[in-house]
């Protein structure tokens, strides 16, 4: 599929409420499956289906998308969905940029996961924006046990492919994890 058909087909999902199967041309990207909640020029914002419910958002760049396949709205998952009263949630932000992206989820969310598949397609950087500048985000990460990193890593915003914010492992970790540590400030 083409650029041009994958945002025509990812705004029909977005107008018909349909849910939409994102497969992207990243050497090992995850499958995506979400609601389209909002669509620029440059980045999809879905509201993520895990299991039979609603899982956070994936904001994911148009260029890394190779097919978009819509779900008809009778079809077993949009029903399930449905009937436990799971409905999409809009993204309380703009798409823009990928500098203004990460500084408008940083001001909504504690937590934020950047993804760089290009560079490696299975990892990502979860923790909190803690410098932005026009081409990088300093990300004071925060490890799978939920503690804070010592030195924020320095991410190009240009390599970023996708940002999730507000799933529940994200939540988990910021649960158990709280805010980062002010710098010079020893826990009691």
């Amino acid at each position: 599929m083409g650029a041009k058909r994958n945002r025509r087909e990812l705004g029909a999902a977005w107008a018909a409420d349909e849910l939409a199967l994102v497969r992207r041309s990243l050497w090992k990207a995850e499958v995506l499956e979400g609601f389209v909640v909002d669509l620029s020029h440059e980045w999809v914002a879905l509201n993520v289906v895990w299991d039979v419910g609603l899982n956070g958002w994936s904001i994911v760049r148009l260029d890394t998308i190779r097919e978009v396949t819509r779900t008809r709205s009778d079809s077993f998952l949009p029903r399930a969905l449905a009937w436990y009263d799971h409905h999409a949630s809009p993204l309380p932000i703009e798409l823009g940029t990928c500098h203004d992206l990460i500084a408008a989820l940083a001001t909504d969310f504690p937590l934020l996961t950047l993804f760089t598949e290009a560079e490696d397609p299975t990892m990502c950087a979860i923790g909190r924006p803690v410098r932005l500048t026009n081409t990088k985000v300093h990300l004071l990460g925060i490890s799978s046990d939920a503690e804070w990193a010592d030195e924020p890593q320095r991410l190009r915003l240009e390599d970023i492919t996708r940002i999730d914010v507000g799933g529940s492992y994200e939540r988990a970790l910021h649960d158990l994890g709280g805010y980062p540590p002010i710098p010079g400030c020893k826990p009691a």
